[in-house]
């Protein structure tokens, strides 16, 4: 049997009925191309694992507990084979020509090590999905409302961060474009790992492209493909777990990135910014002690069941 030429790698967590939707997109979408699908059930308990275990064309690999996304994007990897290696969340649909396009984009630029596709929205709306590496301002600003109200000119920022008036009618190097349908070339990936699992949930897409921009290796964005995204259908789930993982994981990624008193300038204005809210009593709000555990660092544990209900 020959070795696939396309290794496509998905993660679920409760999704069920997005990851049968995924799967039945790509029945079409890989026609002609030699392909694997390798699924990894991070201890769903939604009828996920049964619903997967009844198809036979995916390997299936179940999960007793949740590993957290990096961990099982990696346990994936290492049962793949391809030469191509597609990352593809559960909530994403693959239509057309999309895979076929950025396939020939890689066989046409040699030196490209990734290229993703554009993002819509499942009523067929642009979905701006692509991102400049975070500055220390816009990452203060994305995790608190008073900075916003005092950092200089923080509207313009955070429409470069997000690339909102950037021109994709072109292919385009996109710094970080999201890794929730991003196309790598194997010969640019570590042999035993793609993603960083101190990153369990968040930001392992944006340390995982720095580590490629080091390399001078480059990631880019092709008009030709696009897919339908449904968006954070697992993170909603997460509740105030979910705030620990982002903010934990977020002081990580400052402290490999930041100097030190920025990292602290951080961690005062976030806490300073949830003394109200506790005050108030607000319930989606985390608590104290978990707060200062994620500003030490401390993701926490992963949640094995949703504790929120999934939009």
């Amino acid at each position: 049997m020959k070795k696939p030429n396309l290794s496509i790698l998905i993660v679920n967590w409760n999704t069920r009925d997005l990851v049968l939707r995924c799967l039945e997109s790509l029945a079409a979408a890989t026609e002609g191309i030699r392909r694997e699908v390798i699924v990894v059930d991070n201890g769903s308990v939604d009828g996920s694992p049964d619903a997967l275990a009844r198809r036979t064309d995916i390997t299936l690999l179940e999960n007793e507990t949740n590993l957290g996304f990096a961990s099982a994007v990696n346990q994936a990897y290492k049962r793949s084979s391809g030469e191509l290696v597609l990352l593809l969340n559960s909530d994403v649909g693959v239509a057309g020509q999309a895979l076929q396009s950025m396939m020939g984009f890689l066989e046409d630029h040699p030196t490209i090590a990734g290229v993703a596709p554009l993002y819509v929205f499942p009523d067929g709306s642009s979905q701006p999905f692509h991102f400049r590496f975070p500055t220390f301002s816009v990452t203060l600003a994305n995790c608190s409302a008073i900075a916003r109200r005092f950092i200089p000119d923080i509207t313009r920022r955070l429409r470069e961060y997000r690339m909102l008036d950037d021109d994709f009618s072109r292919a385009r190097p996109v710094p970080q474009p999201s890794a929730s349908c991003l196309l790598l070339r194997r010969s640019i990936l570590p042999t035993d790992h793609i993603l960083d699992e101190r990153y369990p949930i968040f930001f392992n897409d944006v340390q995982f492209a720095r580590s490629l921009a080091t390399q001078g290796l480059d990631l880019w964005v092709t008009p030709d493909a696009t897919v339908v995204h449904d968006g954070g259908a697992s993170t909603r789930m997460l509740g105030i777990t979910g705030k620990r993982q982002y903010l934990g994981s977020t002081i990580r990624m400052l402290t490999e990135t930041e100097s030190r008193l920025k990292v602290w300038l951080f961690r005062v204005v976030v806490f300073a910014q949830h003394v109200p809210l506790w005050v108030l009593a607000r319930p989606t709000t985390i608590g104290v002690r978990q707060l200062w555990m994620a500003l030490s660092g401390d993701v926490g544990s992963l949640p094995t069941e949703p504790t929120a209900k999934a939009e």
